[in-house]
Order: structure tokens, then C-alpha cells, then sequence
């Protein structure tokens, strides 16, 4: 029994380090191959004016999901299902100056007080689809420019003493951190052909 709980604390900061990391794999489908659920709701609340409408199986690490993103109104949109078929949020990618300038000021306050430098490379608005109605959650990703999001996520390139990594983090509706994951690359992903 002793060993057993001595084995189990040794395993804990391994466990406790692989919940901050992400290891991203997302895999091209056809739409037939998501959720029933999801195909119908993409059928009724998709914007009809959009284009490259691509479909997608997405694993990282913790947990499986299904995708659609397209193009509407200039701006790429990401709607990400669980395996269930049953919305979890839609992602909006966003520039800087498409943020408010106090909330942009505080995630770059943010960054700059965490990292030596920083580069951001990626924001989206993302609109969670808790407990409201799916189609409530598409209206207001579409009116994005007037809505508040839930949340702001970004794909930050960092470097402090010399070492590059590349963090998602999540920040509140007003700029406040909330979490980050380390986004490690797959090996395949280095290789020069």
C-alpha cells in the first residue's frame, strides 16, 4: 500500500504539467462524419453568405471535438461541437484594433509584465454556449463588432532567457487573465522537406 501511495505522488506533478500543455491534432471530414446533432444545427444557423466552409475532428489532448469554420463578413469563425454533436462555443478571430483600447492596454500590460518579449499572433472573441440557446450564442457571434464576448483567446509567442514558446491563453471579457496552455507542436511539425 505504501508503495502504491508513493508511486501516485510521484505521478502527480506529471499529471498536474500535462493539464497545461496542449497538444493540438485536428484531422479534414467531410460533414457527414460530425455529430447528427451538429449537421442540423449548422444547417439552420449558418450565415448563407460565407465561404471556405471546412469541417473538422479536433483532439487535444483532453478531449475530442468536432469544428466548422468559415469566412463571414471578412472574418474566419469556428464553431466547435462536442462529440455529442452539441455546441460548446463559437471563436470569432478578431484583430487588435477590433478590441477596445483599456482591454487591449491591459492584455499587453499583462504580457509584458510575464515575458521578456511577446508577439501576439492570434485573437478570437469567443462566445460560449453555456446554458443559453445554440441559436442565441450564433446571433451574437455574428454581431460580434457589438456584442461582448465571454472571452479572448490568444496565441501568444513568447521569449524569456532565451527560450521561444508559444502559450493559448484566455483572457475574461475585460482583459483579466485567466489561464494559459502551453501549445507544444507535434514533431511532424519541424520536419523540412
Amino acid at each position: 500500500m505504501k508503495h502504491w501511495l508513493l508511486i501516485i505522488i510521484l505521478m502527480l506533478p506529471i499529471f498536474a504539467s500535462s493539464q497545461d500543455k496542449k497538444i493540438e491534432k485536428e484531422e479534414d471530414i467531410d460533414r457527414e462524419e460530425m455529430p447528427e446533432r451538429a449537421q442540423e444545427f449548422l444547417l439552420l444557423n449558418i450565415p448563407e453568405d460565407i465561404y471556405k466552409l471546412r469541417h473538422y475532428f479536433e483532439t487535444d489532448g483532453e478531449k475530442e471535438s468536432y469544428e466548422a469554420k468559415f469566412k463571414f463578413n471578412r472574418h474566419r469563425f469556428s464553431v466547435e461541437f462536442d462529440e455529442d454533436g452539441i455546441l460548446e462555443d463559437i471563436e470569432v478571430q478578431v484583430k487588435k484594433k477590433d478590441l477596445k483600447n483599456e482591454i487591449l492596454k491591459k492584455i499587453e500590460h499583462y504580457l509584458d509584465t510575464k515575458h521578456d518579449r511577446f508577439k501576439i499572433e492570434k485573437i478570437q472573441a469567443q462566445y460560449l454556449s453555456n446554458k443559453e440557446d445554440p441559436e442565441l450564442t450564433m446571433k451574437r457571434a455574428k454581431k460580434f463588432d457589438s456584442n461582448f464576448p465571454d472571452h479572448f483567446e490568444l496565441i501568444v509567442a513568447t521569449k524569456n532567457k532565451g527560450k521561444l514558446k508559444k502559450y493559448e491563453m484566455l483572457f475574461d471579457a475585460k482583459g483579466n487573465f485567466k489561464n494559459e496552455r502551453e501549445i507544444i507542436r507535434n514533431s511532424y511539425d519541424y520536419l523540412i522537406f
